[in-house]
């Protein structure tokens, strides 16, 4: 398997495979293709597999992509601008990702869930589930805005906002810690859990958060969404602009 990763802003990812190689993904992630890979959608982790990814609000299905014959390409796409980071998973032992920022890995990758599941983990939000990379291949995570790495010394702690933990090494502690004080918790914007993590180990953070992107465009939404029904769309697009 050769790979590339192509562009800025928005980044892509472009999979040489040899014939019989093999690369899975979640789905929605697929940019295009030629005529040699073979796509195949598949349930994984049976039954209980597929209810921990449905709870978590992953996928349900992984799409497996095969060059068959002739040596193909496969490129995927990330859904926010970021960077594509890829990951030698075997030098890690296993790494925890955020649920939305896995994009694709080689088959002797292992991918799992991992994370809070308690009041704590669902009051923090999406920020405290993780997908679990495990087993010896490469794997390639999207990093939303730039990518911030740090490698944290033994007994040095960072408490980070959820939305900004992208991933982190197994060896990293991790800890849900509550924001103390009333206005800090509800009127501070930053939600109620911060994650605690000590070294050693190293971590990859995200410079946007997808909250504090949803939050900065949902007054756009709402104005779109009253156009629609009253047909203003001069108003809307004016707006945009304001």
């Amino acid at each position: 398997m050769k790979y590339n990763v192509e562009g800025n802003v928005m980044q892509t990812l472009k999979i040489e495979l040899d014939p019989g190689e093999s690369i899975y993904s979640e789905t929605g992630a697929l940019q295009y293709m030629t005529p040699e890979i073979a796509l195949q959608t598949n349930f994984t982790g049976g039954i209980g597999g597929v209810l921990k990814r449905a709870i978590t609000g992953n996928s349900l299905t992984l799409n497996h992509f095969t060059a068959q014959g002739n040596r193909g390409i496969v490129s995927f796409t990330t859904r926010m601008p970021g960077h594509i980071v890829p990951i030698q998973t075997d030098h890690y032992g296993s790494v925890l990702v955020q649920r939305h920022s896995f994009l694709c890995a080689e088959e002797t990758v292992q991918l799992g869930i991992a994370g809070n599941f308690g009041l704590s983990g669902f009051f923090g939000g999406n920020g405290l589930i993780y997908n679990r990379l495990s087993g010896n291949g490469m794997a390639f995570i999207s990093v939303d805005g730039e990518v911030t790495e740090k490698e944290l010394n033994p007994g040095e702690t960072l408490l980070i906002h959820p939305g900004h933990l992208a991933a982190y090494e197994q060896k990293v502690k991790f800890e849900v810690q509550r924001l103390k004080g009333f206005k800090n918790m509800f009127l501070g914007g930053d939600g109620i859990f911060l994650a605690k993590v000590t070294g050693p180990g190293k971590i990859w953070m995200h410079s946007l958060s997808i909250h504090n992107l949803a939050e900065v465009l949902s007054p756009y939404m709402q104005e779109a969404s009253v156009s629609r029904k009253t047909g203003n769309v001069g108003s809307f697009i004016n707006n945009l602009f304001d």
